[in-house]
């Protein structure tokens, strides 16, 4: 094995020793200013409202200000390339769905940063319900009918919605074109309360969302729930069958988590962590994630990496077995 120069050695000991003072002394004076929660997405779905969820417990706990700033585009890349990028000392945090950070790079040609290394996961907030709906107008309450209505209506090139390009929504509906032989256009939003939106108001027949979006316009009947995408029925929507049940392999899985930029010091990372795995575990939070369908998480930071690891490894076979290239 070659030996290093004892200079070298001796030099990157020395930048190693320097840094940890400067590590612990931002550890310790964490937090002095406002902290920033940046959502890659719009309002009215499941990243901004866990975020909001999650604002005043960690201002509480932290003594500073948080403030939720808004940042979409790109499906979700645009708000979590400026986190990727942003000061590594925990003023600058992250709270989005799976896509930006396990999905988006396998459809975009110029993805900006490498999520493995690029930020430092620190807590899966919540597990997210993402279901399959249409316009009230549309004359059909099963998936086998859409299945079914699409084919008859194959002239009319039926379009669904989802949060972006990438998005674990724009998966679903091509595993549903590819698996039932169904060609439907896919009409990407900047995010899911966007498509929502469209679908309440009938620019689209169809569409993906996640539980927070859906489920009160389906309460005031302006659209129609028909499946969830994913592996097993909801105990909290025990009644509505999954798109699998008729198609089998239309499956994915949503949820939000929370990241700072890699090197972020690990104290402050775990005490974030910590404050987040301790709201989720109030009656309250739990009450309000589970009327939007949500199940509360607060794991650890490595098993959020491990989590992240397996679905990038996961979706960099699915993605391009669906015919998608990356734009």
């Amino acid at each position: 094995m070659m030996k290093l120069p004892r200079a070298l050695v001796c030099g990157f000991s020395a930048l190693l020793l320097a840094a940890l003072p400067l590590a612990t002394t931002q550890a310790e004076t964490y937090p002095a200013r406002p902290v920033t929660i940046i959502v890659p997405y719009p309002p009215g779905a499941s990243t901004d409202f866990t975020a909001r969820l999650l604002r005043e417990p960690l201002a509480q706990a932290l003594g500073q200000p948080v403030i939720i700033d808004n940042r979409p585009g790109a499906g979700g890349t645009t708000g979590a390339a400026t986190v990727a990028n942003a000061n590594p000392d925990g003023y600058t945090l992250l709270v989005t769905v799976n896509a930006p950070v396990t999905m988006n790079m396998y459809f975009q040609k110029n993805f900006p940063f490498d999520p493995k290394t690029a930020l430092a996961p620190v807590v899966t907030a919540a597990d997210v319900v993402l279901v399959l709906a249409v316009n009230s107008a549309v004359p059909v309450k099963t998936v086998p009918e859409l299945i079914d209505y699409a084919k008859k209506n194959a002239d009319k090139k039926l379009s669904y919605g989802s949060a972006g390009i990438g998005s674990a929504h724009h998966i679903a509906g091509e595993l549903l074109k590819q698996k039932a032989g169904i060609d439907i256009l896919h009409v990407p939003y900047r995010g899911g309360g966007p498509a929502i939106q469209d679908l309440v108001a009938g620019h689209i027949p169809i569409s993906f969302g996640t539980t927070p979006a859906v489920l009160p316009q389906a309460a005031a009947g302006t659209i129609r729930m028909l499946a969830l995408v994913e592996a097993k029925r909801s105990p909290d929507l025990p009644d509505l069958p999954t798109v699998a049940e008729t198609v089998p392999g239309v499956v994915t899985a949503t949820w939000v988590g929370m990241f700072a930029p890699a090197g972020t010091p690990k104290p402050i990372v775990d005490r974030l962590n910590s404050i987040v795995v301790d709201a989720l575990k109030r009656p309250e939070i739990i009450a309000q994630l589970k009327q939007q369908g949500a199940t509360p998480v607060g794991d650890t930071p490595d098993q959020l990496s491990a989590r992240m690891k397996n679905e990038i490894e996961n979706w960099s076979r699915i993605i391009p077995s669906i015919g998608i290239q990356p734009e």
